[in-house]
């Protein structure tokens, strides 16, 4: 070893080792202290009391997603050339600091952005009938600027799913668009139906109407663990073969599928 670095809390340790290192003649590793670092989302802490808290069982583990640890991190998602990059831009100094993850999320953004696959994802699913729709296959791109990589398939009949949060802001004719699929008119709220709707495209952006993300009725269930806790939902099947890999979750953000099994897809969130 011939370098060390650590926390200015630990500078008398350098005192105590260095006596054991003269006393049998070795060559001290050159050392370098810096000051606290304080995460915004995370606030203050330390191995010790993380410890504590994973024996008593309030954390899964070291790599549980709600912990500042790079473990966790790791199975988020979060790229190796990304923490490289926000370390070498904090720098190492003896002065306290206070820094937020998002800057850790921007790098990160950068590398995945253009390699995740975009998938549908509806947490808390509400069913919605449109009552004159034909069974009929949505094409989809499995990313947005990049058509070359393919499309995704879903076949839907005349009922999907839709956010409880987006199904809350409607009223009985508000026109939207259900994403990369069709338009409709809402002509009823419980329960819950809609009709096609002529509205063309562009008219659509020109009123700023909301478009919405949906999931088909035989899509896979997903649980998503993130920071702020577990979210239930439906997903598309597709889902299913991309385990290991960063996606993305349309209106919702970037995934690093952890486990697929036949009941459950489970998915730890990155960031928006």
């Amino acid at each position: 070893m011939t370098h060390i670095i650590r926390g200015k809390d630990l500078i008398d340790s350098e005192k105590r080792q260095g006596y054991i290192y003269k006393y049998f003649g070795w060559k001290y590793p050159r050392t370098t202290n810096w000051g606290r670092v304080k995460i915004h989302e995370f606030g203050k802490f330390s191995t010790s009391t993380l410890r504590k808290a994973i024996e008593a069982g309030e954390y899964s583990g070291w790599d549980d997603p709600r912990l500042p640890t790079i473990r966790a991190i790791r199975r988020r998602g979060i790229q190796a050339e990304a923490l490289k990059k926000f370390m070498i831009e904090m720098g190492v100094g003896m002065t306290d600091v206070s820094i937020s993850m998002e800057s850790l999320y921007a790098e990160n953004r950068k590398i995945v952005d253009p390699i995740a696959n975009r998938y549908f994802f509806v947490w808390n699913p509400v069913e919605l009938e449109i009552t004159d729709a034909e069974p009929t296959v949505a094409k989809l791109p499995l990313h947005p600027t990049d058509h070359k990589r393919g499309f995704r398939e879903i076949a839907v009949g005349n009922k999907v799913l839709v956010c409880t949060e987006d199904v809350e802001k409607l009223e009985v004719g508000s026109i939207i668009r259900l994403k990369d699929f069709c338009n409709i008119e809402i002509t009823s709220l419980s329960p819950l139906q809609a009709k096609l709707s002529d509205v063309s495209l562009e008219a659509l952006k020109k009123a700023k109407a909301k478009i919405i993300h949906w999931a088909p009725l035989d899509g896979i269930n997903v649980k998503v663990r993130g920071p702020e806790g577990d979210l239930n939902g439906i997903g598309e099947q597709g889902i299913a073969a991309e385990l290991d890999k960063i996606v993305q979750f349309e209106r919702f953000g970037f995934c690093r599928i952890d486990n697929v099994s036949e009941e459950e897809i489970v998915a730890y969130f990155a960031h928006k």
